[in-house]
């Protein structure tokens, strides 16, 4: 038999059948890769675009804080009160759907998800509902989470001192009058990230609720 005539031996079928199965090995490799790659890049996109919606509807919420209610003795009084992981106001603004009409007291709050990474949530109540201001911190499902899965999330006041305006970490109602000239709030995913900040600023001339 010539050379021609002899076929394949079967060591050079495994060896063919083996150089086959490693490229289609490869080949699943590189679509799983690829698509886990475009899966991850429809959810940031996805991730990015709620940012960018909750971001804004927080700054318009954040604008519309009011000094405080007057006008009513027989409601309760609330003012602005907050620190780096907390902060609660009163707003013209509603988030919630529910809460279509007057005005509303808004909680915001900082907390840890299952995987320790920081979380904004928000809880907001139409204030004629409330009949104690100092009822205390509403239950954990009321809350309505925002943002999560960052490394630091925090607050910052603006206050107008003799030398000029200033950024601190607290306002308090018994020391600081009023409220701030603005409120930011600052977003950090990972460390060395660039630092994502809204800031709000309070209108001045529109500060209280006499409705």
């Amino acid at each position: 038999m010539t050379t021609c005539d002899r076929g394949f031996t079967l060591l050079e079928l495994i060896i063919s059948l083996t150089i086959i199965a490693i490229i289609v090995v490869i080949i699943s490799a590189a679509l799983r890769i690829g698509t886990r790659a475009w899966e991850k890049g429809e959810k940031d996109i996805e991730s990015n675009q709620r940012q960018r919606i909750v971001l804004d509807l927080m700054k318009r919420q954040l604008a519309s804080a009011l000094r405080e209610r007057s006008g009513d003795k027989k409601k309760p009084t609330f003012r602005l009160k907050g620190d780096d992981k907390s902060l609660s106001f009163l707003s013209s603004l509603a988030l919630v759907p529910n809460n279509t009409f007057g005005t509303v007291h808004v909680r915001y709050r900082v907390g840890r998800d299952d995987k320790n990474h920081e979380r904004l949530s928000f809880h907001e109540e139409n204030i004629v509902l409330i009949k104690d201001a100092d009822k205390g911190e509403p239950d954990e499902d009321a809350f309505y989470e925002l943002i999560s899965g960052m490394r630091d999330i925090s607050f910052g006041y603006l206050k107008q001192h003799p030398e000029g305006p200033e950024w601190q970490d607290v306002w308090d109602p018994e020391s600081d009058k009023g409220v701030p000239l603005a409120i930011s709030v600052s977003f950090e995913k990972y460390p060395g990230s660039p630092s994502i900040r809204v800031l709000a600023r309070i209108q001045q001339d529109t500060l209280s609720d006499t409705r």
